[in-house]
C-alpha cells in the first residue's frame, strides 16, 4: 500500500514529535450505523499486533488489519483553530 502524507500532516506530526501514525478501525456494535472512517492518531499503537506497517517518508504507518485494504491512502490534517486532527482523505 502506498501512503502519502500531506504537508499539513507532516507539519502536525513534526510539532508533536511523532515518528509514527496509527490508522485504526473504530469497532462498535449498532443496528443503525454504517461503517465509520478510521481513527488516525500520531504515535504507534499500544499493542502493535494486528497492524501492518508501511513507510511514508521517515514515518512508520501502523495500519489496522481489520480495515479494508486499499492500494493507496493520503493522510491529511484538519485544522479547527484550537484543535487539529489527522484523517484519511476520501474515506467513505
Amino acid at each position: 500500500m502506498q501512503v502519502t502524507l500531506t504537508p499539513a500532516a507532516r507539519a502536525f506530526l513534526g510539532a508533536k514529535g511523532a515518528e509514527a501514525v496509527t490508522v485504526s478501525s473504530l469497532v462498535f456494535s449498532s443496528c443503525c450505523s454504517g461503517p465509520l472512517p478510521p481513527e488516525v492518531k500520531p504515535g504507534a499503537p499500544v499493542y502493535p499486533d494486528g497492524f501492518d506497517t508501511y513507510a511514508a517518508e521517515a514515518v512508520v504507518i501502523y495500519y489496522d488489519s481489520l480495515l479494508d485494504p486499499r492500494p493507496a491512502i493520503v493522510i491529511d490534517c484538519r485544522d479547527f483553530g484550537s484543535y487539529q486532527e489527522l484523517f484519511v482523505q476520501g474515506w467513505e
